[in-house]
């Protein structure tokens, strides 16, 4: 008589071998988590730079050249309102309205 199946031994390896796999590849997403959402910050930062140049644009061709006051005035600069870029998280930008001057390098930390 043959029986068909798999041996207790068979099944206990398989399971070693994917629970090996699973150790080795979880912490390469969560390294691509972190790194998909500092692109995100960096993304968001330069969107604030070209709005900030357009913001100046603008206000030169209406004769009137400057920046503005806080960086809350450049959402009508942008397609979308830029977001924070981490859930929880708060924005740490540096802006200089008189020179124009916006840093978001050190908002992107996680």
């Amino acid at each position: 008589m043959k029986r068909k199946g798999f041996t207790l031994i068979e099944l206990v390896m398989v399971i070693v071998i994917i629970g090996i796999l699973a150790a080795v590849a979880i912490p390469k997403f969560i390294d691509l988590r972190d790194e998909a959402a500092m692109a995100k910050c960096k993304a968001t930062g330069g969107a604030l730079r070209v709005a900030l140049a357009n913001y100046y644009a603008n206000s030169a061709l209406a004769g009137a050249a400057g920046f503005p006051a806080s960086t809350a005035s450049l959402t009508d600069y942008m397609q979308t309102a830029f977001d924070t870029p981490l859930v929880g998280a708060t924005w740490d930008v540096s802006y200089v309205a008189s020179t124009g001057v916006l840093d978001v390098d050190t908002a992107c930390s996680i």
